[in-house]
């Protein structure tokens, strides 16, 4: 039995033929395929709504403070664009046809959603959600101990704490308040100190205990050294120490100071740390100052937010707590 060509279905849509397109079977499917593929600009139902609630275009038209003339323009633009009539016009008012009725249940119910979703953002009952964005050893260390009690003096305030090291754009982020170390040379944004990184040796009271003995900072070398791999000054507090130029048994690197004052805790070696990251454990006795010496790296933990809402009040009354807190702390 000879088998039948294969069928095969043609439409034309603009001027193109278009190959097995069962779906497209008439103009009628094509112009619904058209129309389902594009939503009209958001602006034109804005319109439509206007002109619906009142049945005249002049009275929607005052509501918008634009002309009859623009709303009459928009409305025709609505029409061509979904290829139905949303109105008849009469000569002192207009009524809706059954697709604009239709139309204008669903844009009304659109509407009113909005306005509850702006509504309860504007409202200033609400709570307010501030973003904060820290590297893990400080959000860990030192910020999240805190943020209880800032929400507790702001209980209209709610943070989330997200921990990260990376870059900060507040243009492409949605961040609120980042805390970075460094020099306080990042562009685009308000940058306040939050502490001065000054610098000192700590270890676990059981390293003192068991190991051998720290009497004067050359005896550091006779331990395993902790430190990060972004840089270390070791040499610095040696050199104000006295004690430069000395070779060390053994160094262990790492790419996050909490990690390094965990490996502390442990009592695997000395670290060198700010009071800001060491300061939950010191108090905890976890960790002691064998010596008093500090030493100054010209950077810190710094506050940055963007220049365009520092001032929004979330934001100002985080940056003031925060910086009260480092002020204590420091």
């Amino acid at each position: 039995m000879d088998k039948k060509p294969e069928e095969r279905i043609f439409a034309i849509a603009n001027g193109t033929i278009v190959a097995d397109a069962p779906a497209l079977g008439t103009s009628h499917d094509l112009r619904a395929g058209r129309r389902a593929a594009r939503l009209p600009p958001l602006n034109l139902f804005r319109v439509f709504d206007a002109a619906a609630r009142h049945g005249n275009f002049t009275t929607a038209a005052e509501e918008l403070c634009v002309t009859q003339s623009a709303v009459s323009q928009q409305i025709r633009q609505l029409e061509e664009l979904l290829e139905v009539r949303l109105f008849r016009r009469m000569p002192r008012r207009v009524e809706l046809t059954r697709e604009g009725t239709a139309l204008a249940s669903a844009v009304g119910e659109s509407m009113a959603l909005l306005l509850r979703a702006c509504e309860r953002i504007a409202d200033p009952k609400a709570p307010v959600i501030l973003c904060v964005n820290a590297p893990p050893s400080i959000a860990s260390r030192w910020l999240v101990p805190r943020l209880k009690r800032f929400m507790q003096l702001n209980p209209q305030f709610k943070v989330t704490l997200l921990a990260s090291n990376d870059p900060v754009d507040f243009d492409r982020q949605d961040i609120d308040v980042a805390i970075r170390w460094g020099q306080g040379n990042w562009p685009n944004a308000r940058i306040e100190l939050l502490a001065p990184d000054r610098l000192f040796p700590v270890c676990s009271p059981a390293l003192l205990r068991e190991g051998p003995p720290l009497l004067v900072p050359s005896d550091i070398s006779r331990h395993t050294l902790l430190q990060v791999v972004n840089g270390s000054f070791w040499g610095a507090w040696f050199g104000a120490a006295g004690a430069g130029g000395m070779a060390f048994e053994e160094t262990l690197y790492f790419n996050d100071a909490g990690l390094m004052l965990d490996a502390a805790v442990q009592g695997q070696g000395v670290a060198l740390a700010s009071r800001l990251l060491a300061e939950s454990d010191l108090k905890a006795g976890r960790l002691v100052r064998p010596f008093d010496l500090e030493v100054e790296t010209g950077a810190g933990f710094h506050v940055l937010t963007s220049p365009d809402f520092s001032e929004k009040p979330a934001v100002a009354e985080f940056r003031r707590w925060i910086s009260l807190e480092g002020r204590e702390s420091a």
